[in-house]
């Protein structure tokens, strides 16, 4: 029996996008080479325009249709775990604004048909005028090489939307932020050692609106920046809280030889006593922290390897099921 060319599922999020949604779903490439089928998925998250009608017109093979908003999360769990339901190999996402190029995605998944990787970014030229306003730019860029340094993983931008997934990376994913899931992904991905690599894309400019995500950057860099210091926290507590009571430690050491030193020359310099006994404590609580949430963590790895297996179940029902009803256009609510 021959090897069969992966199922490629594109995966469009959108809201109120009745205006650019029929461009970006019909612009879709319908043959690319490497891959057996292309099914395009769009979600409508709550949209209250004719962003539904728009998609199906334009050739959307399924619309998931959410009955009020639910966030970008939300639209990303739904619209890949549909994917993988019906048996998709490899999974694209992108926006429905414009801002992303769908005839880049065979560029955006090349690495993965080759096996070189496992996720693929497509990075935008972050240092180009027209890659936004001056503090997205710089924002994106400095927020890019913290998360190298960080955590070793070479991504130029790390914000960009435009992401293809294999179907493994997405089994051992599980997104459970709020807000958005493109940092929190590729701290998970670092965290599994899954291989990621990035193709240049181009930036375009969103024609009609602005982008419900960055329109306040300061809400933007606040909301981001915490969820990716949760993740990082969930990842690798005893790590975070290890290196805390290393710095409360080192603290009382030296607030210990300053009293000392005071001590021997004939003075007791109590403050710096004081401060030593409650570094010392709070190293050792930070020390016994990190040790419970590390063992909370095993736990947590314990369930993410069981519901990788439910994931994978449940992916192999869908194909079966989709299989024996052959392909058909749904609306989904």
């Amino acid at each position: 029996m021959g090897i069969t060319s992966p199922k490629l599922g594109v995966v469009i999020p959108a809201l109120n996008e009745e205006e650019t949604i029929g461009t970006v779903v019909s612009a879709v490439p319908r043959l690319i080479i490497g891959c057996r089928d292309i099914e395009v998925i769009v979600v409508d998250d709550g949209s209250t325009d004719a962003t539904n009608e728009r998609a199906v017109d334009a050739g959307a093979d399924r619309v998931i249709t959410h009955s009020r908003n639910r966030g970008l999360v939300a639209s990303f769990n739904h619209g890949v775990g549909l994917a993988l339901a019906r048996g998709c190999d490899i999974v694209v996402h992108l926006d429905a604004d414009g801002q992303h190029d769908p005839t880049l995605i065979p560029s955006l998944v090349a690495p993965i048909l080759a096996g070189h990787a496992d996720i693929v970014v497509g990075v935008r030229p972050l240092t180009a005028r027209h890659a936004g306003t001056p503090a997205r730019r710089y924002g994106n860029r400095l927020a890019s090489w913290l998360f190298r340094q960080t955590f070793k993983v070479q991504v130029q931008d790390v914000t960009s939307g435009f992401r293809a997934f294999s179907r493994e990376a997405l089994l051992e994913l599980n997104v459970v932020g709020d807000y958005t899931y493109t940092l929190d992904s590729l701290i998970q991905a670092a965290r599994k050692r899954l291989a990621v690599a990035e193709v240049e894309i181009p930036a375009l400019r969103r024609e009609v609106g602005e982008s419900r995500m960055t329109h306040s950057i300061r809400r933007y860099v606040s909301t981001t920046g915490t969820q990716a210091m949760r993740t990082t926290l969930h990842s690798a507590p005893l790590t975070v809280f290890g290196r805390a009571a290393l710095v409360m430690l080192l603290a009382a050491l030296a607030f210990t030889c300053w009293f000392l030193v005071a001590y021997s020359s004939g003075g007791m310099h109590l403050p710096a006593l004081l401060a030593s006994l409650i570094s010392f404590g709070m190293s050792a609580a930070l020390f016994l922290s990190g040790l419970i949430a590390d063992g909370v963590n095993t736990n947590r790895r314990l369930l993410e390897d069981a519901l990788y297996r439910i994931k994978g179940l449940e992916a192999g029902l869908g194909t079966q099921s989709a299989d024996a009803h052959g392909p058909r256009r749904k609306v989904l609510s």
